[in-house]
């Protein structure tokens, strides 16, 4: 397995932190009231199988993406996976007329891709056939899920009607059907002037690729910026009263702030496990992810408490550490290529949506989730959330946490670091599995309070 140029384009650049100081009067009594004067308090360490499921991380948020995805890749343990994409289109220019009866003479779509997924290096210019459909379904802000979009949202007639195959270079040029066009340019004065008008009558344009053949491993994933397609629309204007006999041509844009959607399908549905012992898949986008449920973390160690007299509600977490182990694999360049940072993430609502956030965590510790290549695990401090778990605190959809590739980004001016669940990058690591020698661990670093 290979991912090719894609993990250079989205690596994270470590910002150094400014470090001020200020004078701050000490005062050592600070909590002296809280604690006997005798009282020395040890720290403990215990050890914890940790049980880890493999589900499905269906309803992602992939509305407002930074990069479109189109393409599949077949793999041989995940099976298919496929991404395509719906983007709302209009003119980039408002209040145009299109002259007397306008007449289509040809429509096209321009697309730059900026960059691909594959895990072969053969796959890198494999020939794909890009399929452009009408869009049946208006996607607005409430539309942003990557299961928002069925079948029965987009035409299934295709609207291609040469230059439609990509071999996999810098862009593309699609001839499209003039019938569509045509209907494009039965805007009414009043839809043109206006950009939500446009958009709810004709919705938009849905995009994908015939999928990689079953019997034949590979593909690739094609990401391109909203920004990198657009479509030029030539029409015969006639504007009898003022003389105008000419070819005029009209662009269409995808808003790159806009509600576009990507749409993931993943086979590895099947693939769903309450206890997986041999392996535990990390797959990217929608697709297998492991998953803990800390509802039955805290039973577990209710219990482990009751045995050995301790009352949960007075320990306090030094640290707990989650370690997720996995194996070399068989050809060592692909552990190059497994995820460099991932991290706990819990369904958040999010400004009314419920998104996929990792938790507050992620921020307190330096590399927190980073792959150490040669101890051969993941290591996530997860001491904070533990410790609100135990507590009570989080309950619910707090409790069930997806483990999940994840990635940085900054403030240019604050040098602020914002974490976010990594939706658009296909990408697959095997973990091992809870009946592995070296299988999933808490380790848990505590002390009782008095």
């Amino acid at each position: 397995m290979t991912i090719k140029n894609i993990l250079r384009s989205v690596a994270v650049v470590l910002l150094a932190a400014s470090i001020t100081s200020s004078c701050i009067e000490k005062d050592n009594s600070t909590g002296a009231s809280l604690l006997p004067g005798d009282h020395i308090i040890s720290l403990e360490k215990e050890i914890f199988d940790l049980p880890v499921q493999m589900k499905l991380s269906d309803s992602m948020q992939t509305g407002y993406t930074s990069y479109l995805t189109i393409g599949s890749i077949n793999d041989a343990d995940l099976g298919l996976v496929q991404a395509s994409t719906a983007i709302p289109i209009r003119p980039t220019s408002l209040e145009l007329s299109y002259g007397d009866n306008p007449q289509v003479k040809s429509f096209k779509a321009y697309v730059t891709v900026d960059d691909k997924t594959f895990f072969k290096d053969e796959d890198a210019y494999i020939p794909q056939n890009f399929r452009v459909h009408k869009l049946l379904k208006y996607i607005d802000s409430t539309v942003n899920y990557s299961n928002s979009l069925t079948e029965s949202d987009y035409d299934p007639a295709s609207l291609e009607t040469s230059g439609n195959v990509f071999f996999g270079g810098d862009s593309l040029v699609i001839e499209l059907s003039h019938q569509y066009a045509q209907e494009l340019l039965s805007a009414t004065q009043e839809e043109r002037d206006s950009v939500e008008l446009f958009q709810k009558r004709f919705n938009g344009l849905y995009i994908n690729a015939d999928p990689q053949p079953e019997t034949i491993h590979g593909g690739r994933i094609n990401l391109i910026s909203p920004s990198n397609i657009y479509f030029l629309l030539t029409y015969r204007h006639i504007d009898a009263a003022n003389s105008i006999d000419k070819d005029s041509t009209i662009s269409y844009m995808v808003d790159e702030s806009g509600p576009n959607l990507n749409r993931f399908q993943h086979q590895s549905a099947t693939l769903e496990n309450n206890n997986p012992q041999d392996k535990i898949f990390m797959e990217g986008l929608a697709g297998l992810k492991p998953y803990i449920d800390f509802t039955q973390i805290k039973n577990n160690m209710t219990v482990w408490a009751a045995q050995n007299n301790i009352d949960l509600s007075r320990l306090i977490i030094s640290k707990a550490e989650i370690q997720l182990p996995f194996e070399y694999p068989e050809n060592y360049k692909d552990l190059h290529y497994y995820p460099t940072q991932i991290f706990i993430n819990t369904r958040t609502d999010v400004s009314g949506r419920v998104i996929y956030d990792p938790i507050a965590d992620i921020s307190l510790v330096t590399n927190n989730g980073y792959i150490n290549r040669s101890l051969k695990h993941y290591s996530l401090d997860i001491s904070s959330y533990l410790q609100k778990i135990l507590s009570g605190e989080y309950t619910g959809k707090q409790s069930e946490a997806y483990v999940a590739p994840i990635f940085q980004t900054s403030d240019y001016y604050s040098g602020a670091v914002y974490y976010y669940l990594q939706n658009y990058l296909y990408s697959k690591a095997i973990l091992n599995g809870n009946g592995s020698e070296r299988n999933p661990k808490l380790i848990l670093t505590y002390a009782i309070l008095p």
